[in-house]
């Protein structure tokens, strides 16, 4: 009995310590996570509250906000009308969907068609002047993750794991891994030859410079860069977003010390092109 009131008293602890005035809680998409982490203590400084961050995907962090366990959800994609008229929000940068695979893959571009064959299975190997590879492993991501969405709206595949889809809907081959998050995505095509997967441009810049055995394929001859995702010419991006409920108060120094700038640098530094103020 002594056990169980202790375990209820430290969640009301700490979801106290979450709740308080003098912090702020983050959850969802491991895609934003980074920008948080890194610019926390620098904000902290200036402004005594402190930034408590986790993942979690997308839509568990819109889940947060709603039931007041988060104050800010990270939100990797662009948001519907609906989460426009009900939540206040702040696109903070551009990332781009980048896919990747194993060095020991050969390859340098795919169309879109290619791309497009490989999620669904109908091309099972590639040989042409820019792709060179057999025996693919296919990664996916989960249905909670927009990474996934945005996929989806590109390619015009469906994950096979959503419900009440149509008959004639196209569909991402049944035997594709389906990876969390972006470190999840970028472990596992390094530790598989044959992996080709979607994930964070800036998340794939960062491990390719740490040495990981992971290379970025162009599509449609554009590889991402800040350039090609600012221009619009790579054509798999996506919005990174803040989003807070619009009684929330407490975030409001937050988002006028983000909105002064003062994270841009750090959203750079990270790999993604900064919207400004």
């Amino acid at each position: 009995m002594r056990t169980i009131i202790f375990i209820l008293f430290l969640s009301i602890f700490l979801q106290a310590e979450i709740t308080s005035s003098n912090s702020i809680h983050f959850s969802g998409a491991t895609t934003i996570q980074p920008i948080i982490e890194k610019i926390a203590s620098s904000y902290q400084r200036t402004n005594k509250e402190s930034l408590y961050v986790e993942g979690g995907g997308t839509e568990a962090g819109l889940q947060k906000i709603i039931n007041k366990s988060s104050d800010i959800a990270m939100v990797a994609r662009s948001l519907s009308e609906e989460e426009k008229n009900r939540f206040a929000y702040m696109t903070i940068a551009i990332d781009a969907v980048a896919v990747i695979h194993h060095e020991s893959q050969v390859i340098k571009n795919l169309t879109k068609k290619e791309l497009i064959g490989f999620y669904d299975g109908s091309i099972r190997e590639c040989k042409n002047v820019g792709c060179e590879c057999l025996n693919l492993i296919i990664i996916s991501r989960k249905i909670n993750r927009a990474t996934l969405d945005v996929f989806e709206a590109y390619s015009g595949l469906k994950s096979p794991k959503r419900k009440n889809l149509p008959p004639d809907a196209k569909l991402i081959r049944a035997d594709a891994w389906e990876a969390e998050s972006n470190i999840n995505t970028l472990l596992w095509v390094a530790g598989l030859k044959g992996a080709i997967a979607i994930v964070s441009h800036a998340e794939a810049i960062r491990y390719e410079k740490m040495g990981y055995p992971i290379r970025t394929s162009a599509i449609e001859n554009v590889y991402p860069s800040t350039e090609t995702i600012k221009n619009g010419t790579y054509p798999i991006k996506r919005e990174l977003n803040l989003v807070w409920k619009k009684e929330n108060l407490k975030v409001k120094q937050f988002i006028g010390w983000v909105k002064s700038g003062a994270m841009d640098a750090s959203v750079s530094e990270l790999g993604f092109v900064a919207v400004g103020k």
